[in-house]
């Protein structure tokens, strides 16, 4: 498929999608869809997906996925919002709220807040690469400014000074190779109209300094994308416009020079554990990849990814179901190829979790609704009729785990991922393979859009018709930047 037939494709099927449609199959009045993974920093076979109706688990590296409901971890996504989420030290789950952090304890069954941070807007939150005690965040107010935790998200301190006056934050990540070295993006107005900067500190917030992003405003706002794992001063940041862009500053975060450039929004982007590739996603133009001594990205693959998330066992990456067959996938070859990890309809049902847990009281009385929304049926192998609105089907789901068994193989935590010059067609010089690659029929043995549930299929198409058409960013916590 040729980058630029996507809308097109999409546009075509909107007319005859909605007429297929006989009721809303939308999660919370948007396509059913994950936009942001992260992984156990001690266990990589666990992972935690943010997706539109609440959050995904797997404990067997992808084999299997359980639900999270929103009114357990304390938010509402009907108005489109997700919130930012974590993996810290001790197996917890952070999640960023308009009034706090949402801390999952017990593998995500039982949830708690932040007593420093209550009442507060939480903008966005990261836990520093290598070390998963170390998570910072940053929050609304008079002036924006930096919490900390130094106990994986247990406890919460102000860190420093705030953030300078006018500066409203987006996104905030810690250098991998420096604790001190803290980075947040955000939009300011000086004595002109307003720019997107960067503000950057090199004491952990004690003081700040900030540069200017260039060509970001209100319509192109700039969002971290990444850190290098082994120098704290190359900085990736993507502006949330389309065309998409991707800066990177070698001078930590004092100037910045673009180094892609995409039709589409670039919506993920991860630098390998080692440090020596970049992959970029867009959801017109596919999948890209470069060295990142010379930033020169060749286009690999035609999968359209919603975020990405990178770790010694591949590179995982969110995509639409509709389009490219699966929900989330893992590469082992940088992006050309991706295996189906989860497709929606494969769900098992919520989080097994006690009654005295917000997870078990909450959850389950919710289930029928996202099992008919996500057309639920028994993925076991061999299985008979499907289990519509059953969430206790036994045995595996058949998607290939991570490491192509039940649990993952090789260890490493998420890198930073999500985001996004060079020309539109081939950024950086990089070839046009004559066709991108395409998943397999591998993993989960369902399909969405069958027989028995073309009006969800169909109605995927519709959304995602208009997305592609539209090419609107989310707002912030669309989660690209990380996962």
């Amino acid at each position: 498929m040729r980058p630029r037939s996507r809308p097109a494709r999409a546009a075509a099927l909107v007319a005859a999608a909605l007429a297929a449609a006989p009721s809303p199959a939308a999660a919370n009045g948007v396509f059913p869809s994950a936009d942001q993974i992260v992984f156990d920093p001690e266990d990589p076979a666990r992972a935690v997906a943010r997706m539109t109706y609440g959050l995904l688990a797997t404990r067997d590296g992808g084999a299997s996925w359980r639900w999270i409901c929103e009114g357990a971890v304390g938010y509402d996504d009907t108005g489109g919002v997700a919130p930012p989420i974590a993996a810290a030290e001790g197996g917890r789950v952070l999640a960023a709220l308009s009034d706090g952090i949402a801390v999952g304890a017990e593998g995500g069954c039982a949830w708690t807040r932040a007593a420093e941070l209550a009442g507060k807007a939480v903008l966005d939150l990261s836990v520093r690469q290598g070390d998963p005690s170390h998570v910072v965040a940053v929050a609304a107010g008079t002036r924006h400014g930096l919490w900390a935790s130094r106990d994986g998200g247990a406890s919460w301190a102000s860190a420093g000074t705030p953030l300078p006056a006018g500066f409203q934050a987006r996104t905030v990540d810690v250098a991998p190779s420096d604790p001190q070295r803290v980075y947040v993006s955000g939009l300011a107005t000086g004595s002109g109209p307003v720019q997107g900067m960067i503000a950057r500190s090199a004491d952990g917030g004690a003081t700040w300094e900030t540069a200017v992003v260039p060509g970001s405003t209100t319509s192109r706002e700039p969002y971290i994308a990444g850190v290098d794992p082994l120098d704290a001063d190359v900085l990736y940041v993507r502006v949330a416009s389309a065309p998409g862009r991707l800066f990177v500053s070698t001078d930590g975060g004092a100037a910045f020079e673009p180094v892609f450039e995409t039709q589409g929004f670039v919506r993920a982007f991860a630098i390998s554990p080692d440090g020596a590739t970049v992959a970029v996603g867009s959801d017109i133009d596919g999948v890209f990849r470069a060295p990142s001594s010379t930033l020169a990205f060749e286009r690999v693959s035609s999968v359209a990814p919603r975020c990405f998330a990178w770790t010694e066992a591949g590179l995982y990456a969110c995509a639409s179901e509709f389009l490219d067959d699966f929900t989330i996938g893992r590469s082992l070859d940088g992006g050309a190829t991706f295996e189906p990890l989860l497709r929606q309809a494969c769900i098992r049902g919520p989080l097994g979790c006690a009654a005295t847990t917000a997870v078990g009281a909450l959850c389950p009385t919710d289930w029928p609704r996202v099992a008919l929304m996500t057309d639920h049926r028994d993925c076991t192998p061999d299985a008979g009729s499907p289990a519509a609105g059953s969430g206790t089907s036994a045995g595996a789901t058949g998607a290939t785990g991570v490491g192509g068994a039940t649990a993952a193989s090789g260890g490493g935590g998420a890198a930073s991922a999500g985001g996004t010059g060079g020309a539109p067609d081939a950024p950086g010089g990089g070839a046009r393979p004559a066709g991108g690659a395409r998943p397999g029929d591998g993993g989960c043995g369902c399909h969405t859009g069958s027989a028995g549930g073309g009006w969800a299929g169909a109605l995927a198409a519709a959304c995602m018709a208009a997305a592609a058409a539209a090419r609107r960013p989310r707002q912030r916590r669309d989660g690209v930047r990380r996962a």
